[in-house]
């Protein structure tokens, strides 16, 4: 074949933006100290008290602005019972929600197995991934679980995710639901791919029910309410290679590594930030829109008091750009805050000051290699290091540039996301 196309030829606006380097950007960095974390979530109480969670339940809060933190509490997992013949494979927090009563809700993930002995848990036919709550009452003194969460007729669920309370008091959570390969069930490869529930409470976050979805190919949604009611959203818009595509459709050099060609079926054809929006309250959703550049995504969608949009984004460290339209059009420039911690969320205070919650990652892991959050350069067998990180909390704390300098640079608008892929 000696042609390939990538996502960049769809969206050459977004190649555009992101072939030039990032914007340094100035924030106050601050290492607390307070571990493991893996891939935080931070919210805010009306009073502006922070919080966010650790890996095993540790609720870690800071009561100035994001300065100082300190244990708050622990929640225990409270797991749901197994099904008969599956055990506990892995358990941990999955993010942090906090209510309008004061309720702190910590969700949570668990893998199980039936134990046999297989390499690739994509290859395991017995994998299952389970989703529940914890919620508090009292700021964490006592706790108590929901019931799981159901992904039916999909087999698993979970996700990095944090759950949102709209005005009319409606709480609003998104989890990824997948198809799993079962005993003399496969999953076709058009089929598997990535889908998100919306869940919803009308009591607190007690019991939840299904809600709506997000279009296909969209874990790691970020909901965020503006002051017209619409919500939006920034979305980690990902699939894989599928029969139906055209022969010549192909990863990009960023996420392809390894035996066989760019251009094979299951390679990622896309692993970018998108934006969406819904006008009926989370019911229905428009098409996902590309906004960055492969393998730039994993982050938040914020608001200023001024109306302005914030879109943050990882994996090369920690960046953002800016809408002044409700995510029509996006800023050309894009800033660079910090060149570690890949997976992180950020809240907005009253003054305008953004809070970044990291696990101070430098490094990753990506088909059997070990990458440099900053370059993506490959870190040399026999070099010392940890592919996950110190796992240890990580702080940002930072303004958004005068819209007088981000107007200097321009804006784009976004394409939908597979527009004329044939």
């Amino acid at each position: 074949m000696t042609h390939i196309r990538t996502w960049a030829d769809y969206h050459p606006e977004v190649f555009d933006v992101f072939n030039r380097p990032p914007i340094e950007w100035p924030c106050e960095q601050i290492d607390t100290g307070l571990s493991p974390v893996f891939q935080p979530s931070i919210v805010r109480s009306p009073d502006q008290e922070l919080f966010t969670v650790g890996v095993d339940g540790q609720v870690f809060h800071s009561q100035d602005l994001g300065r100082n933190w300190s244990l708050l509490a622990a929640s225990p997992p409270l797991p749901p019972e197994l099904p008969e013949g599956l055990s506990r494979t892995s358990c941990g927090t999955n993010g942090v929600g906090l209510t309008e009563l004061g309720t702190l809700l910590v969700v949570w993930g668990m893998g199980a197995s039936d134990g046999g002995d297989v390499e690739n848990r994509q290859e395991d036919e017995s994998y299952h991934l389970f989703a529940w709550m914890t919620r508090s009452e009292d700021q964490g003194h006592t706790w108590e679980p929901t019931e799981p969460f159901d992904p039916s007729p999909f087999d698993t669920i979970g996700d990095q995710i944090v759950p949102v309370q709209l005005r009319n008091g409606r709480l609003l959570v998104p989890f990824v639901v997948q198809s799993w390969t079962r005993p003399g069930k496969q999953v076709p490869q058009s089929e598997d791919i990535l889908r998100s529930y919306i869940f919803s409470s009308e009591d607190d976050g007690r019991t939840w029910s299904r809600f709506s979805r997000f279009p296909d190919h969209s874990p790691e949604p970020s909901l965020l309410e503006l002051s017209n009611g619409e919500l939006v959203a920034s979305i980690r818009y990902q699939r894989s290679k599928v029969p139906e595509d055209p022969p010549d459709l192909a990863s990009d050099a960023r996420l392809y590594s390894g035996s066989g060609a760019p251009t094979d079926l299951g390679c990622q054809l896309f692993q970018n930030t998108a934006f969406s929006s819904s006008k009926d309250e989370g019911k229905t959703w428009a098409t996902p829109r590309i906004t960055t550049a492969s393998a730039q995504q994993s982050g938040s969608i914020l608001r200023l008091s001024d109306g302005t949009l914030i879109l943050t984004f990882g994996r090369y460290g920690q960046r953002f750009m800016l809408s002044y339209d409700n995510g029509a059009t996006w800023s050309r420039a894009i800033y660079q805050l910090y060149r570690c911690g890949q997976y992180a969320r950020s809240i907005v205070l009253d003054d305008d000051t953004v809070v970044t919650v990291h696990d101070s990652r430098e490094t990753w892991s990506f088909r059997g290699r070990t990458l440099r959050c900053d370059d993506n350069s490959v870190v040399p067998k026999g070099e010392n290091v940890t592919p996950w990180g110190s796992g240890c909390l990580g702080v940002l704390r930072w303004k958004v540039p005068s819209r007088s300098r981000v107007e200097k640079e321009g804006f784009f608008t976004p394409r939908e996301a597979e527009i004329e892929l044939q």
